[in-house]
């Protein structure tokens, strides 16, 4: 259960898969493509920004080992931590928090608490392991693996372009009104691939655009393929939030 956790967390609520180079600067000629360089800029505009966030939503997993659904909620503060319970039958389930360079879980279910370094999410499951990046997935932000980025425009949608060396990203995009509606991640030599849909866009409670329904389709050989659906059902941004996280004395360390 404890896997099955770990994977759920870091995959259900956005894209991952890795760990991404810093964005590319927006003032200066990223792609050689001045339209690329004025989409960035219009992008940054787009982007969540949120010191704190406190949200529940509804969650469907689907891989060759495990199938579960059920309720989480998910809260985290900027460069603090991030923290989720899992609920089912309104009972829960699971709780975990992960910090700058830690991950601990409680297993409800079997009395039992686990401890993991942050990095051994990236070599388990080649998840990423720094805390900002983790927190920027969760807001469905935009990220980037290179500073090779190029833009086309394509039926109505923005499409981007990030070719790194062993890796490469496509990001499509509302012409309309800038929102992210697809992420696809590859890495080819690994037979590693991602796809992740955003959509029900709406305003947060501080009025910021937020995706409130993710699809996820992930095919790896650590993986199997899982499909993921999470459905946001409340989103509160910059709002005061905690994160509690005690060991009961009954729970044995795993």
């Amino acid at each position: 259960m404890n896997k099955s956790l770990l994977f759920l967390i870091f995959i259900s609520l956005g894209f991952s898969a890795c760990k991404a180079a810093k964005k590319p600067k927006t003032d200066t000629n990223v792609s050689g493509d001045s339209a690329t360089e004025v989409l960035l800029r219009k992008m940054a505009t787009k982007e969540i920004k949120a010191k704190s966030m406190d949200a529940k939503a509804k969650i469907d997993f689907r891989s060759p080992d495990m199938s579960a659904s059920g309720m989480a909620n998910i809260r985290f503060q900027q460069d603090s931590g991030l923290w989720i319970s899992v609920k089912k039958l309104g009972f829960e389930v699971a709780r975990a928090r992960v910090d700058a360079d830690s991950v601990r879980i409680l297993d409800r279910l079997n009395n039992e608490y686990s401890a993991y370094a942050l990095d051994y999410l990236s070599k388990e499951y080649q998840l990423p392991a720094d805390l900002k990046m983790i927190q920027q997935i969760v807001l469905g932000n935009l990220f980037f693996l290179s500073r090779r980025v190029t833009s086309t425009l394509q039926d109505g949608k923005y499409v981007l372009n990030d070719l790194g060396e062993t890796r490469q990203a496509k990001f499509s995009i509302d012409a309309s009104n800038y929102r992210l509606l697809q992420m696809d991640y590859s890495e080819p030599n690994a037979n590693r691939a991602l796809k992740l849909d955003l959509g029900d866009y709406k305003p947060s409670n501080d009025k910021q655009d937020f995706s409130y329904l993710r699809t996820l389709n992930l095919s790896s050989k650590e993986t199997g393929n899982v499909l993921i659906n999470i459905q946001f059902t409340q989103v509160e941004l910059n709002v005061p939030t905690s994160m509690p996280f005690e060991v009961p004395n009954r729970f044995k360390k795993k």
